[in-house]
């Protein structure tokens, strides 16, 4: 197990994903907005994957629309995943470290929430997304440890992880890179020190 799936599955020992879900919840609400505006893809059938889904409080999220017709969630930490089934019967859960997956779908929206700095190979990452989206699709993220945000600069220590720390152009460029288009990112909820949450999002 490696060293952040370790600390996660502590965390959701400790009921600590509790506390994530809130903390991260305005931040969700706001995709959930920009799903909203791309009216093509959740007012007609459409299938959904979260990448480091912890208790899987998004995919039950996402799954109030009738148009979701299938919801995957995926973490490396099996407490997290053992929480995620026993809260949600319709969802579907998986526990595996997500560099090592071979994705198995077709997606319309892949999401992920505070996932994507923890991946040591994550131009990997980001092409198996690519590759896994349908024509059209939207992948979006939320993340909060970027180096404009200062205060996360120290999570590594604080908390007990290996990070990945990119600047928002980084960020941009990477997902270029990847091959997505129309490449777009907004700052949400910026106060005091805290720069906020970077949401990046693009189309296959």
């Amino acid at each position: 197990m490696n060293i952040n799936i370790d600390t996660f599955n502590n965390w959701a020992l400790l009921d600590k994903d509790k506390g994530m879900e809130r903390g991260h919840a305005s931040s969700v609400s706001k995709i959930f907005e920009i799903f909203e505006s791309e009216s093509s893809i959740i007012n007609i059938p459409f299938k959904f994957l979260d990448l480091g889904c912890g208790n899987g409080w998004v995919v039950r999220k996402i799954l109030e629309n009738r148009n979701c017709t299938y919801a995957l969630g995926v973490d490396g930490a099996p407490e997290m995943i053992k929480k995620a089934r026993n809260l949600d019967s319709i969802g579907e859960y998986l526990n595996i470290n997500i560099e090592d997956w071979t994705f198995n779908k077709d997606y319309d929206i892949i999401f992920s929430m505070e996932t994507f700095y923890y991946f040591k190979d994550l131009e990997s990452v980001l092409k198996k997304v690519y590759n896994n989206l349908n024509d059209n699709g939207l992948f979006i993220i939320g993340i909060d440890h970027y180096l404009e945000n200062k205060p996360s600069l120290t999570w590594d220590k604080e908390f007990n992880l290996s990070l990945n720390t990119l600047s928002i152009n980084d960020w941009v460029s990477k997902f270029k890179i990847s091959g997505f288009k129309n490449v777009q990112y907004i700052i949400h909820d910026k106060k005091e020190d805290w720069n906020g949450t970077l949401i990046l999002y693009g189309y296959k």
